[in-house]
Formats: C-alpha cells, structure tokens, sequence
C-alpha cells in the first residue's frame, strides 16, 4: 500500500499541472502587400503567459495586430507550470515586383546656406525604405511623403529601398543633391559721366555674381539679362535701381544717380546726305512753319533703280522723337517704319518689298531718279534734349533686294539733330 500511495504522489507531482492547449492559430490574410494589417487570431488553454514572436512579444487577447514586411513566420508559445507548447502560422507578405523609385527631388536645387529645402519621393514596391542624408540622418519613410531640410553646405541626399524576397535587384537607391551657393553679390556699379546734359547719354556699368540683372527707373523696369551694362539718356536727375538674381538669391537694389543739367530742343533739324555711288537717298522736309517740331523723311531714289525690296535698321536716340507708323506711304506693295523693340531697341527699322505670287518671287520694279518709295513723319520729343537723333556717317545696317541678289548698303542717310 506505501508503494501505491508513493507512485500516486510522483504521478500527480509530476503531471498534476497539464501543459496549455493551443486549439487554433490563424492569420486573416495569409498574402498581404508588406507592411499592410494582418490579424492573428488564436485560441488558447491553460496557459500562465502567451507570446508571439517575432512580434509582438507578449500578449493578452485575441486577435493580434501585426504588419509584416516581408514573408515571416509568426510563432505562438503558450506557457504554464506544467510545460509549453507552440505552433506557426506564416504570413507571406511581398510586392508583386521589384522596388522602384518613381519620384525624388530637392527643391529648390541651389540656394545660400540654410535655405529650406524640400525632399519629395514615390516608392512603389518597397520593403525597407529609408533616407539618408542632412540633418536627421538615416531615417525610416513611407512610400510617399516629403520632409524638409535646410542644409549649410552641399548635401546628397539618398533614398533606399528594399525589394521583396526573389525580385532583382534586391535593393535600390536613388540620390537628390541641395547644392549651397555663395549668396548672389553686387560688387560694383558706376554711372559715366555722372553729371550730363539733357540730351546727353550716360553709360551704367555693373559687376557681381547674379546670373540676370534688371534696372528700374520712373516706375519702369527693364530685364537685361546677363548684360552688365546700359546706356541711359534721362531727361531729368534720375536714379536707377540696380537688381540681381541668381542660384544665390536676389541682391539689390543698389542706386545710383546721374545727374541732369536741363537743354530742351525746340527743333529738328535735318542734314542732307551727300551721294556718292549710292542708288537710295533718305531725305527731309520739314512740316510747317519753322521751328520744325514735325518733319517728313522720305526715301527716294537717286538714280534710275530696278529693285523688289529695300531695309534699313538705322540706330538713334528715341528720347529725343516719336513715329506714327499711321503716316507709313510706301509705292511698293508692302512695308512699314517703327521704333524697334527689344533687340532693336533705338532703332528705326524700314522695309517695303513687292509681293510675290504664292508660286515665284516678285518681280523688280523699275524707278526714275528722283521717285519716292517711301514716307512717314517724326515729331519732336522736347524732354529728349538737345543732340543727334542719327547720323548716317556712322555705321548702320541697309540692303537693296533685286533679281540679281541682296546687295548690302546702297543707301545714303543724312543727320538729324534736336536743337
């Protein structure tokens, strides 16, 4: 009877206590993209202490929430003081291919030290994704999002990521530079002469850094581009605000004045050209009674010419007249006669031609000596000064177009002045 009774004892010492019992453990979706919610459900009995590693570790109720980034087995271990039994559960989640980056920039690209900056990305089929780089180091991202930097001297930034298991390549990156530049500058800007007469021009000259310029005056502005000079002919004490932009940022504005003695013109006056081999002459007559505000200029022919279009781009001061493109007459079938703009800025461009058929050139049209191909009227702009307004004498552009070919020049040009 002491033998049954001992062995009844060690019977119930050593398996009075039974292991827990595991009944059931699943996952929700057995398949999901990495990172997305997978729920683990279990059902357990008897046990002291339940964990599910590799996460969450320990854990108290059913179901589990977890979010896999890659195939992963889930392992259940149940607990008590008469053992421990376990059981798995896998959970496959991959991309349905490789990790690509779609979309990584820093914007803006260049600026002075400590501008911010943004850092904008799209990651599609990435496991790990991280960011490298600036002040925050190595940090884990989601596949779409943006953060902000303001680096203090030049920085690569790099984007990695991941791809699931057995798509190549298995990891990728991708590289955005925020390149720090020195702080756009203007180191000088002089006005020659300084001091001129109303009619006079002025040269403003200017140095630095900036990849554009632009100067501003009377509530005007004009954009230069990378232009470091400008000739100014202001009718009164004026002065200019210099501005410029670049990687660097904008400067300015910085001033500077030019100085304007007063000379107003009363009249134009016009000198005749003197006619060598010329076949064109441009010449003037003034429009009522002296002093001549408003004046005709004519070109006319001074020879016999055979010819089937004519141009002429002629620099002067525009301060000092005004054209009505309203009293343009030409004896050919086209033409016209404006103040230029933009790259033809101060210039008169002129031009009359004969039209063509649609299917052939026009043909030459012959003139007498003496026969007008053109006309139109300029007025004084007395706020201009006193000065030339042109000079033929000096260099200027010109052609004569005939059957024979485009020849250069053929054109004599006199001066005219504002007095």
């Amino acid at each position: 009877m002491r033998r049954v009774v001992t062995a009844a004892m060690l019977v119930l010492g050593c398996g009075g206590s039974p292991p827990p019992k595991i009944d059931s453990f699943t996952a929700d979706n057995s398949h999901p993209l990495p990172g997305a919610e997978v729920h683990l459900t279990y059902l357990v009995r008897g046990a002291s202490s339940i964990t599910i590693t590799p996460e969450p570790g320990q854990v108290t109720s059913s179901p589990v929430t977890v979010r896999p980034l890659e195939p992963t087995t889930y392992k259940l271990r149940a607990v008590n003081k008469g053992g421990a039994v376990s059981k798995e559960v896998i959970v496959d989640a991959r991309n349905p291919g490789a990790a690509a980056v779609l979309e990584f920039s820093v914007v803006p690209s260049q600026g002075p030290a400590g501008t911010p900056r943004t850092l904008s990305w799209k990651i599609t089929n990435g496991l790990r994704t991280t960011l490298a780089g600036g002040a925050s180091g190595s940090i884990a991202i989601g596949p779409v999002g943006s953060s902000s930097d303001a680096p203090v001297q030049t920085t690569t930034y790099t984007l990695s990521a991941t791809s699931s298991v057995g798509f190549t390549p298995a990891q990728i990156t991708a590289r955005a530079v925020a390149r720090v530049v020195a702080p756009t500058a203007i180191t000088s800007l002089t006005a020659t002469p300084s001091a001129i007469l109303q009619g006079d021009a002025a040269t403003l000259r200017w140095d630095g850094t900036a990849l554009g310029w632009a100067v501003a005056a009377n509530a005007g502005s004009t954009n230069l581009g990378v232009a470091k000079s400008l000739v100014v002919r202001p009718s009164a004490t004026t002065t200019y605000a210099l501005t410029g932009t670049g990687p660097g940022g904008v400067v300015g504005p910085r001033q500077i004045t030019v100085t304007v003695t007063p000379r107003a013109a009363t009249a134009l006056v016009y000198t005749p050209p003197v006619v060598s081999s010329e076949k064109l002459q441009l010449i003037a007559a003034c429009v009522g009674a002296p002093p001549c505000t408003t004046m005709t200029l004519r070109l006319v022919t001074a020879a016999a010419v055979a010819l089937r279009g004519v141009a002429i781009d002629l620099p002067l001061d525009s301060t000092k007249l005004s054209l009505d493109p309203l009293t343009f007459v030409s004896a050919l079938d086209a033409g016209k006669a404006v103040l230029g703009t933009g790259p033809l800025r101060d210039t008169l461009v002129l031009g009359v031609a004969m039209k063509g058929t649609g299917t052939a050139p026009a043909a030459d049209q012959a003139f007498a000596a003496g026969a007008e191909l053109a006309r139109f009227s300029v007025a004084l702009q007395a706020a201009g000064g006193q000065g030339i307004v042109f000079d033929g004498a000096a260099a200027f552009a010109s052609f004569i177009q005939s059957a024979s070919g485009r020849t250069p020049g053929g054109i004599a040009v006199g001066r005219l002045e504002a007095k």
